[in-house]
């Protein structure tokens, strides 16, 4: 089979699997959503551009909650963050033998890091952010938390001791770098250094404590 079809096949098993839940699969983009009044929440299923019908067609993914309206990712993990599958950066999905085992392992994936998120963020939301808040939205990988988040769909209080928690987490380098450009630009004076503009110029956790002012204790 050519590598597209390949590919195409593995993402129709896999979606399948979620129709039944409420997940609508998209063919033309290769990806399954969900949506609340809130997010989006998004698979994404890649493959690659140097696939070799027969012999290598690579298979990985992505999961992603997106506001509304916004298209910055207030949460994401792919597969290959969680060393999924073991020791690979892909599962090789050529050869048809391999589907099955391609396919229930990255849908055990699925059902253990993100479905779970998902059902928390639909059912709860509450709730689902003072959690967030003190473990993170996925503990096992550390502090991993987007203070614009618990800001908008939490509070000012929760924010500030999300910002506590998350500079705690940082590396002792990174700490430095936050520090230094908070203390100078949140009494309205310029970044310091590199790390500051990088944070300022895109979406970040630090361009949101800045930007709203948020209080930090060192």
């Amino acid at each position: 089979m050519k590598a597209n079809e390949v590919f195409d096949d593995v993402c129709s098993l896999i979606s399948e699997k979620y129709t039944d839940s409420g997940w609508k699969y998209s063919k033309s983009d290769h990806w399954m959503t969900k949506k609340d009044k809130n997010f989006t929440y998004k698979v994404f299923f890649y493959t690659s551009w140097n696939n070799i019908s027969d012999k290598n067609v690579a298979f990985y993914g992505e999961c992603a909650i997106i506001p509304i309206k916004s298209k910055d990712k207030i949460f994401h993990i792919n597969t290959r963050q969680c060393n999924i599958p073991s020791g690979q950066l892909y599962w090789n999905i050529a050869n048809e033998d391999n589907w099955d085992y391609a396919v229930q392992e990255f849908t055990n994936w699925l059902d253990s890091v993100f479905i779970p998120i998902v059902e928390c963020c639909m059912n709860d939301l509450d709730n689902f952010v003072k959690q967030v808040t003190v473990e993170g939205f996925y503990p096992s990988r550390g502090y991993v938390v987007d203070i614009s988040f618990i800001l908008t769909y939490g509070s000012r209080e929760l924010a500030e001791e999300a910002t506590k928690r998350y500079y705690v987490s940082l590396d002792e380098s990174i700490k430095k770098e936050f520090k230094e450009n908070y203390e100078s630009m949140i009494n309205g004076n310029k970044t310091v250094s590199v790390y500051g503009n990088n944070m300022m110029r895109n979406y970040s956790n630090f361009r949101t404590v800045v930007e709203n002012k948020i209080i930090i204790t060192f």
